[in-house]
């Protein structure tokens, strides 16, 4: 079947495109002749017999570098048709991504810092296709990439898009696809705070400053490391704050839409029938505070640059009323009645309240302070853990998302007759743990979680 349209031409991406993708190659070639001119006065160099060859092998270069980005957007076109999204870049090498429209599943807008400051944005496909390439369309104006993404997702739900003339003969609105109501919202002072309150920060920090201090004093062998330690914990710094600066979550007709960053922003949609497990995390200093940390396994919303899955922060810091705001979109229900006060007793509670099985006495000797948390509870629909006293983590997963299901008995458990049963889902690195519970309770609960898997 031909998949050619004769009513959608080829459309070519911003001017600007190779700039954004490219910008470091001008900078790198800015700063070589910087390099090599530095050491003369303004003067001698233009008295130098190297000025002129140094400025026509420069001048050229320059000239090749635009050439390239010319060619380059030039021969990179785009198509949508009622049927597919078309991508071609190349220009020796030419290649042609393809979407079917009817397996998008979510389209991410985002903005590198580049892009940003000229007002561009790309836009990141999400294809249930089972393929780990990702199609993107790099970079249209923010406002016509918003506009594509909703005529797709329109098409993608089965609507007839409605084209500006449209909407001008009939004095109607343009229909959202995807109208959201915000649910939350993290300051930013709440979010720096939350970062040096974190044990991997403040760790960093006093390292640093033991480095700094001992460089200043002149302590020998200290200098060395101190260049490397600030790189890594600044790194580290910028990327958790990129990644949850302006943090905003709202719900959509299709599910969760996540927003943030400081100089790169992204917009995220995560289906709900594409959530596999959920993590909620307490640091042990943020106990008093009353905070918590939301992330996810999905399947194809959040994958890396290389394709690989990744999981997917959806609350990077949070107390428990947005976390159960986020809970009723993510996970609506929780096979109980009264799915609140369960949720509260996963990340506040302890001992057999509202259905959860905990470790033995047994378990007291390796875990002598967290024994009477730890432990699960198995609702209809959900299998729910929990861990740790000063800090607490507690995974919900979906029985119908469940992949698999390891067992796990050292020397020592096998003695106090104690297992831990791993429950594994697909999209990310959230892991549901029965960890130190009666082997008994254990090899019932892998026998029931066989019996599920086997029903599905």
């Amino acid at each position: 079947m031909s998949t050619e349209d004769p009513q959608a031409p080829w459309l070519r991406v911003h001017p600007a495109s190779p700039f954004v993708q490219g910008w470091i190659a001008i900078l790198g070639l800015i700063f070589i002749y910087l390099q090599n001119t530095r050491e003369l006065s303004f003067a001698e160099r233009f008295a130098q017999e190297r000025l002129p060859m140094t400025a026509l092998i420069g001048g050229g270069l320059l000239l090749a570098i635009l050439l390239v980005y010319f060619l380059s957007w030039y021969f990179t076109r785009y198509r949508i048709t009622a049927t597919h999204v078309y991508v071609n870049t190349g220009m020796i090498f030419r290649s042609q991504k393809q979407a079917r429209i009817d397996k998008v599943q979510s389209i991410e807008i985002a903005q590198p810092l580049v892009a940003r400051l000229l007002g561009l944005a790309e836009l990141r496909f999400d294809v249930a296709d089972g393929s780990s390439s990702v199609l993107r369309l790099s970079y249209l104006k923010k406002d016509e990439a918003a506009q594509l993404r909703r005529q797709i997702l329109t098409l993608a739900h089965g609507q007839q898009p409605t084209t500006a003339a449209s909407v001008e003969s009939v004095d109607t609105p343009v229909p959202d696809i995807e109208d959201e109501r915000q649910l939350v919202r993290v300051p930013p002072g709440r979010l720096i705070g939350s970062f040096l309150l974190r044990p991997g920060a403040i760790i960093g920090t006093l390292l640093t400053i033991t480095l700094l201090v001992l460089t200043i004093v002149g302590v020998g062998g200290f200098a060395a490391g101190l260049l490397p330690a600030l790189l890594g914990f600044g790194g580290w710094f910028y990327k958790e704050l990129n990644g949850g600066w302006n943090f905003t979550a709202s719900v959509t007709d299709t599910g969760l839409r996540v927003a943030y960053g400081l100089t790169d922003t992204k917009q995220q949609s995560v289906p709900v029938r594409r959530v596999q497990a959920i993590e909620i995390s307490r640091p042990w200093l943020w106990g008093s505070l009353g905070w918590y940390r939301m992330q996810i396994n999905v399947l194809g919303t959040g994958s890396g640059d290389d394709g690989s899955e990744s999981t997917t922060v959806v609350l990077p810091v949070g107390d428990v009323h947005a976390v159960a705001q986020i809970m009723g979109i993510l996970l609506p229900n929780l096979g109980v009645a009264e799915q609140r006060e369960v949720l509260l007793t996963a990340l506040e509670g302890s001992g057999e309240q509202r259905g959860f099985t905990v470790s033995p006495r047994a378990a007291r000797i390796f875990s002598p302070w967290a024994w009477r948390v730890q432990g699960f509870a198995v609702t209809p629909t959900t299998l729910i853990t929990r861990h740790g006293r000063l800090g607490r983590r507690a995974t919900f997963t979906p029985h119908t998302k469940v992949q698999g299901t390891s067992w796990r008995q050292g020397p020592l458990d096998r003695r106090r007759a104690l297992a831990t049963v791993r429950v594994h889902s697909a999209g990310g690195t959230v892991l549901g743990e029965l960890e130190q519970i009666d082997s008994a309770v254990a090899a019932e609960f892998f026998e029931a979680q066989a019996q599920r898997a086997s029903e599905r």
